[in-house]
Protein backbone atom coordinates (compact mmCIF):
# COMPACT_ATOMS: atom_id res chain seq x y z
CA UNK A 1 0.00 0.00 0.00
CA UNK A 2 1.35 3.61 -0.40
CA UNK A 3 2.08 6.56 1.81
CA UNK A 4 -0.96 8.30 -0.33
CA UNK A 5 -2.89 5.56 0.22
CA UNK A 6 -2.22 4.85 4.06
CA UNK A 7 -2.99 8.63 4.95
CA UNK A 8 -6.35 8.56 3.20
CA UNK A 9 -6.97 5.04 5.20
CA UNK A 10 -6.27 7.43 8.74
CA UNK A 11 -8.52 9.69 7.23
CA UNK A 12 -11.25 7.15 6.77
CA UNK A 13 -10.44 5.62 10.36
CA UNK A 14 -10.11 9.17 12.42
CA UNK A 15 -13.90 9.21 11.07
CA UNK A 16 -14.62 6.81 13.55
CA UNK A 17 -13.45 8.61 16.14
CA UNK A 18 -15.01 12.00 15.16
CA UNK A 19 -18.54 9.93 14.34
CA UNK A 20 -18.55 8.38 17.74
CA UNK A 21 -17.30 11.07 20.14
CA UNK A 22 -20.19 13.35 20.18
CA UNK A 23 -22.53 10.38 20.57
CA UNK A 24 -20.64 9.30 23.42
CA UNK A 25 -20.62 12.22 25.17
CA UNK A 26 -24.62 12.80 24.66
CA UNK A 27 -24.79 9.35 26.37
CA UNK A 28 -22.25 10.33 29.35
CA UNK A 29 -24.82 13.12 30.09
CA UNK A 30 -28.64 11.75 28.89
CA UNK A 31 -27.32 7.79 29.52
CA UNK A 32 -28.62 4.67 27.60
CA UNK A 33 -32.15 4.86 28.04
CA UNK A 34 -32.00 8.49 25.76
CA UNK A 35 -29.17 6.61 23.39
CA UNK A 36 -31.85 4.13 23.25
CA UNK A 37 -34.43 6.48 22.22
CA UNK A 38 -35.61 8.22 18.73
CA UNK A 39 -33.68 11.03 20.14
CA UNK A 40 -35.50 13.92 19.33
CA UNK A 41 -34.15 15.61 22.52
CA UNK A 42 -30.82 16.62 22.70
CA UNK A 43 -29.69 16.70 26.07
CA UNK A 44 -27.73 19.40 27.35
CA UNK A 45 -24.01 19.56 27.44
CA UNK A 46 -20.87 21.31 26.94
CA UNK A 47 -20.01 23.64 24.34
CA UNK A 48 -17.22 20.99 22.71
CA UNK A 49 -19.85 18.82 22.15
CA UNK A 50 -21.18 21.04 20.00
CA UNK A 51 -18.12 21.69 18.19
CA UNK A 52 -17.51 17.75 17.86
CA UNK A 53 -20.35 17.52 16.09
CA UNK A 54 -19.60 20.34 13.54
CA UNK A 55 -15.84 18.67 13.19
CA UNK A 56 -17.55 15.94 12.20
CA UNK A 57 -19.72 17.93 9.27
CA UNK A 58 -16.66 19.25 8.14
CA UNK A 59 -14.44 16.14 8.14
CA UNK A 60 -16.81 14.40 6.31
CA UNK A 61 -17.44 17.57 3.61
CA UNK A 62 -13.96 17.42 2.62
CA UNK A 63 -13.10 13.87 2.90
CA UNK A 64 -14.87 12.87 -0.24
CA UNK A 65 -13.14 15.77 -2.17
CA UNK A 66 -9.71 14.98 -0.08
CA UNK A 67 -10.40 10.97 -1.71
CA UNK A 68 -10.87 11.81 -4.79
CA UNK A 69 -7.78 13.44 -5.55
CA UNK A 70 -5.94 11.14 -3.48
CA UNK A 71 -7.63 7.90 -5.89
CA UNK A 72 -7.10 9.94 -8.88
CA UNK A 73 -3.41 10.11 -8.55
CA UNK A 74 -2.96 6.38 -7.36
CA UNK A 75 -5.47 5.42 -10.41
CA UNK A 76 -3.39 7.71 -13.10
CA UNK A 77 -0.05 6.25 -11.61
CA UNK A 78 0.92 10.22 -11.15
CA UNK A 79 1.65 9.27 -7.21
CA UNK A 80 5.02 9.63 -6.01
CA UNK A 81 6.71 11.12 -3.36
CA UNK A 82 5.29 14.91 -3.76
CA UNK A 83 1.58 13.09 -3.59
CA UNK A 84 3.14 11.17 -0.92
CA UNK A 85 4.53 14.09 1.11
CA UNK A 86 1.37 16.19 0.48
CA UNK A 87 -1.56 13.39 1.38
CA UNK A 88 0.80 13.30 4.72
CA UNK A 89 0.14 16.77 5.10
CA UNK A 90 -3.16 16.82 4.51
CA UNK A 91 -3.70 14.08 7.10
CA UNK A 92 -1.70 15.51 9.46
CA UNK A 93 -3.51 18.95 8.93
CA UNK A 94 -7.32 17.49 8.60
CA UNK A 95 -6.56 16.05 12.31
CA UNK A 96 -4.92 19.14 13.76
CA UNK A 97 -8.00 20.87 12.68
CA UNK A 98 -10.26 18.12 14.10
CA UNK A 99 -8.41 18.74 17.49
CA UNK A 100 -8.06 22.44 17.11
CA UNK A 101 -12.46 22.47 16.92
CA UNK A 102 -13.16 20.16 19.94
CA UNK A 103 -10.42 22.71 21.55
CA UNK A 104 -12.01 25.72 20.50
CA UNK A 105 -9.55 27.72 19.02
CA UNK A 106 -10.74 29.23 15.98
CA UNK A 107 -7.36 30.41 14.75
CA UNK A 108 -5.49 27.48 15.15
CA UNK A 109 -8.41 25.35 13.63
CA UNK A 110 -8.63 27.62 10.51
CA UNK A 111 -4.43 27.35 9.85
CA UNK A 112 -5.17 23.90 10.07
CA UNK A 113 -7.78 24.09 7.17
CA UNK A 114 -5.68 26.29 4.95
CA UNK A 115 -2.61 24.12 5.32
CA UNK A 116 -4.62 20.67 4.25
CA UNK A 117 -6.25 23.08 1.40
CA UNK A 118 -2.36 24.12 0.52
CA UNK A 119 -1.76 19.68 0.68
CA UNK A 120 -4.67 19.12 -1.77
CA UNK A 121 -3.73 22.24 -4.00
CA UNK A 122 -0.11 20.65 -3.98
CA UNK A 123 -1.85 17.18 -5.20
CA UNK A 124 -4.10 18.87 -8.17
CA UNK A 125 -1.10 20.43 -9.63
CA UNK A 126 1.03 17.44 -9.32
CA UNK A 127 -1.77 15.71 -11.64
CA UNK A 128 -1.79 18.48 -14.17
CA UNK A 129 2.18 18.76 -14.52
Amino acid sequence: MTSDLIALLILALWTLFLNHLPALARVQVAGVQWALSNREDKPTTPAWVERADRAQRNHLDNLALIATVVLMAHVIGRNDVVTAIAAGVITSSRIAHSLFYLAGQPLLRSSSYFVSVLGLGMIVIHLWI
